[in-house]
């Protein structure tokens, strides 16, 4: 008897697992937002998201934060880049913003907790009009 009334809760739980909508896609809006810049080699893949006008992958390397970052810095003004802020926090986290015209791209490499290696995000966004127009009147 306690089998019967168990098996119409589990058949409406799982209906209800089977309506939920799906994530767009965020690999478009990654392409569109990171376009032209370069992963540290060897990295993986951790997680990728998106928004309407920015996008985020995160990636994970064997090796330290410090290798990594002086290699961004590097190939960020080889390909182009110029570099805006490069700051290390108190807790060892670095974060570098660099532009490309009007394309931003952040980048916050933190030491992996409990194991070698490194945790890094890039975050790269759509400049909007309003973007635009704040960095032409801040030239002035």
């Amino acid at each position: 008897m306690v089998r019967r009334s168990v098996f119409p809760v589990l058949l409406a739980l799982a209906a209800t697992a089977c309506d939920r909508q799906r994530a767009p896609d965020p690999r478009p809006m990654v392409q569109k937002t990171l376009s032209d810049m370069l992963v540290y080699p060897y990295s993986t893949q951790v997680s990728m998201t998106a928004g309407a006008d920015a996008a985020q992958i995160t990636l994970t390397s064997v090796d330290s934060a410090a290798i990594i970052a002086k290699w961004f810095r590097q190939a960020l003004v080889v390909n182009g880049w110029t570099l805006q802020s490069d700051v290390t926090g108190q807790d060892g986290a670095i974060s570098i913003l660099a532009t490309k015209g009007d394309r931003p791209v952040w980048i916050t490499l933190r030491a992996n907790v409990g194991g070698p290696g490194t945790t890094y995000s890039m975050i790269g966004a759509l400049p909007t009009a309003a973007d635009t127009v704040q960095r032409r009147d801040s030239v002035k």
